[in-house]
């Protein structure tokens, strides 16, 4: 993947809310792995901060929309790695300010 695509797919990913927090998936250290197929797709991999998130489809849905929205993209799959856990080293000093001011204190 191209750093030109990369940046285009990370402006995308940061038009996308976690609607409990208000701040934006890239920011909040939610994307694992951004990755171009062979197909013209786009690979996005999620870690949650909270097991059970009841946005998840929304955000899954958001995400797929606004990447696939992109020029050459041609579908986009969306997963949560499992494997993988968030923690709040991930998370941007903006993003902490944003969710503070919600009520929550990262």
């Amino acid at each position: 993947m191209v750093n030109e695509q990369l940046q285009l797919i990370n402006a995308a990913l940061k038009e996308v809310i976690d609607p409990h927090m208000g701040v934006n998936i890239l920011d909040m250290g939610m994307v694992r792995r951004v990755e171009a197929t062979v197909d013209k797709g786009i690979y996005v991999g999620l870690v949650l901060p909270c097991i059970g998130c009841p946005a998840l489809e929304l955000m899954m849905a958001d995400i797929r929309k606004r990447v696939g929205d992109l020029d050459g993209v041609d579908k986009v799959k969306v997963k949560v790695e499992w494997g993988h856990q968030w923690d709040r080293t991930h998370i941007t000093e903006e993003a902490r300010e944003r969710a503070a001011r919600h009520g929550y204190v990262i």
